[in-house]
């Protein structure tokens, strides 16, 4: 299954954001979306969501044209983080956590213990059980960042499109976060991720799309486009690609 993007244009005043794009999600498999400043990323997975009208071109999500999807299907299927977003309320860190249930429970209905159970595992799997009580507006930007992980897996998704989930996170977390994703996709989840830590895109992704200038200048395995020809071109700066440890490691010359 998968959520497919074709010749999709997304203009917004009078600027052309995206112009072209086709790309193929893969459930079970981890995208990862790099690029320079203004490529494109953040409106292409904010498109993928339906969250930016298109002014061209179409996507389907499993077959289903996302135009047509209802929204309390699109919902549960599709759990959009983004890389900035403060509550309008300041609830609780539990609360918050809590409003990813909603999709899956008829209005005003109180949360059912299957929703309670799944607001815990997610307080737990992103390590913020004990930040359950505090309000949101005391929370730091890296603990806020994990809360919001928590919403979005606690709606138990299909799809997860994260925008710049390793915004604000430290090392031990950020490799956390990373952690999630990959365990997500390895249970079927399909996950798209934009990211700027071009060696983190190398460790978590299967697959890697690289943007410039509100195109896909290159998508595929990662080992097929993590390249330092491809980099180059979309960075315009030298890399190496170094093997360490059964891993990738993108160092810029200097």
């Amino acid at each position: 299954m998968s959520i497919i993007a074709t010749d999709i244009s997304v203009i917004l005043g009078k600027a052309s954001i995206l112009t072209g794009v086709n790309i193929t999600l893969k459930k079970g498999r981890v995208t990862a979306i790099i690029g320079p400043n203004g490529a494109g990323k953040t409106t292409l997975i904010r498109a993928l969501a339906g969250l930016v009208p298109l002014s061209g071109g179409s996507i389907s999500v499993e077959g289903e044209p996302l135009a047509s999807m209802p929204l309390t299907t699109r919902a549960r299927t599709i759990g959009y983080l983004p890389q900035i977003g403060q509550p309008h309320w300041n609830i609780s860190a539990r609360d918050l956590v809590g409003l990813g249930r909603l999709p899956h429970r008829s209005a005003f209905a109180a949360p059912s213990p299957l929703d309670e159970a799944a607001i815990e595992a997610a307080l737990v799997a992103t390590d913020t059980l004990t930040l359950a009580d505090r309000p949101v507006d005391e929370l730091s930007g890296g603990e806020r960042a994990r809360v919001k992980l928590a919403r979005v897996l606690a709606g138990d998704p299909a799809w997860i499109l994260a925008d710049e989930p390793l915004a604000n996170l430290d090392p031990p977390h950020a490799r956390d976060v990373l952690s999630l994703l990959r365990t997500a996709a390895a249970d079927g989840k399909g996950i798209a991720v934009v990211l700027h830590q071009l060696s983190a895109a190398a460790d978590v992704a299967d697959d890697v799309i690289i943007m410039r200038g509100g195109r896909v200048i290159a998508a595929g395995p990662c080992a097929d486009v993590l390249l330092p020809d491809t980099l180059h071109a979309a960075f315009d700066m030298a890399f190496d690609v170094i093997a360490h440890e059964g891993k990738r490691v993108i160092v810029p010359r200097g």
